[in-house]
């Protein structure tokens, strides 16, 4: 009875503190080892201002609810009562990353730590609501014995966790979410909160995370973001075995495997490289351009690391040489996933590009400049966009970017 009472007092609570048309709030419990768990989504509202909430029907189990369910192939309408009402559902957490020859997981549930994307909990496809109307979400997660929690979301005065996502993002849970026996440091770097976490007991330099991203950020917040784009708070979760041997952005979040060094043989950084993408978390390029997106992160992590004084100029540029080499025999860049030699390329196109844009500008433009222009302006990021943007810093075409250069694109 006291659990339902604190349960009856926080919902009451919820209600009163947060004024919206619509008020999400995600629920999940957290169970020590079993992957498979309950999920609700409890919406209190006014007049039926939610008309439908679509979720993906895989992976979802035991769907239950108040108002309209209806149960598709693919994915699951509901239709809550007019003043509110909550959807019910199991969902598996621990899976196993999908068509890649690494092994290991992308989500895990185990006895002494969970991590996994609130998107993995929470599958929302989309929202149909009325015209005009405001809408708020809260995430709560119940955890076992002694378990703690880190998620995207910090928390307010009263410990609640108000879902705010960057840009237009509507208030779902989304990025990555570590629970368990786990250990925290947290600094501010750029003004942003850096948090990094890990599980107790797992060899992972959190500190030294931090003091790398203390030298290196400062090159890349202030020409890339601007104070409205600029994230507020970035979470870092690390894990060893069963996790995969790699690392995946999600906005204001990344996960990195423990076993990741911080700084590459060849001069490389994964969590930086992640970095750029939360940095970029708005970039929005056409599906089968990836290699403007991966491009951009390995080039200008690597530009970071050679700014700071992290690496010495002539291992950033043995690294430049290196992703020439690679990239060279790179016929065409038209693909929906970049990695390796297309990414390469990407890379020497981009130093290329960057090349040109400070020497026509006598240093006074960049390509970190010219992509955050291009952001603020909300143009589409392609190779034509950047041609034109390019053109007019250089005063003509672009040589980076020239079918030659950038092939198969034409």
């Amino acid at each position: 009875m006291g659990g339902r009472l604190l349960v009856l007092i926080g919902l009451l609570a919820w209600g009163q503190a947060l004024a919206a048309d619509i008020q999400a709030r995600f629920e999940l419990d957290l169970i020590a080892g079993q992957s498979v768990t309950t999920a609700r989504i409890v919406v209190r509202q006014d007049d039926g201002a939610l008309r439908e909430l679509v979720l993906d029907r895989p992976p979802l189990q035991n769907v239950a609810g108040d108002g309209r369910i209806t149960l598709e192939k693919d994915r699951v309408r509901w239709v809550p009562p007019a003043a509110g009402g909550t959807l019910r559902y199991r969902v598996p957490l621990s899976h196993a990353r999908q068509g890649k020859k690494a092994p290991g997981n992308d989500a895990w549930v185990g006895e002494q730590f969970a991590v996994f994307r609130g998107e993995d909990a929470f599958p929302v496809r989309a929202w149909r609501r009325r015209k005009g109307t405001d809408l708020t979400g809260e995430l709560v997660v119940r955890l076992p014995g002694k378990w703690a929690l880190i998620t995207p979301y910090l928390p307010d005065a009263a410990g609640r966790l108000p879902i705010r996502n960057p840009g237009s993002r509507l208030p779902r849970p989304i990025g990555w979410i570590m629970a368990g026996n786990i250990g925290t440091r947290r600094d501010t770097v750029a003004d942003i909160e850096i948090t990094v976490t890990a599980p107790r007991g797992l060899r992972m330099e959190r500190v030294a995370m931090l003091g790398l991203l203390r030298w290196t950020l400062p090159q890349l917040v202030p020409p890339l973001t601007t104070a409205q784009t600029t994230p507020h708070y970035i979470n870092i979760v690390a894990a060893g075995k069963p996790m995969w041997l790699g690392a995946l952005s999600a906005p204001n979040s990344i996960f990195v495997h423990a076993d990741r060094p911080l700084i590459s043989e060849n001069g490389t950084s994964t969590v930086l490289h992640e970095m750029v993408h939360v940095l970029l978390a708005d970039l929005e390029t056409p599906r089968d351009q990836d290699w403007i997106v991966e491009g951009l992160a390995e080039y200008l992590s690597l530009r970071a690391l050679k700014d700071s004084g992290t690496i010495s100029a002539p291992r950033y540029e043995a690294a430049i040489t290196d992703f020439r080499r690679w990239g060279e025999p790179v016929m065409n860049l038209r693909t929906t996933v970049s990695a390796g030699p297309v990414t390469a390329r990407a890379v020497s196109i981009f130093y290329d590009l960057d090349t040109e844009l400070r020497r026509a500008s006598n240093g006074k433009q960049s390509l970190a400049m010219l992509v955050r222009g291009m952001l603020r302006s909300q143009r589409r990021v392609d190779l034509a966009s950047l041609r034109s943007a390019a053109r007019k810093v250089i005063g003509q075409d672009s040589r980076a970017l020239a079918p030659s250069a950038a092939p198969g694109l034409d």
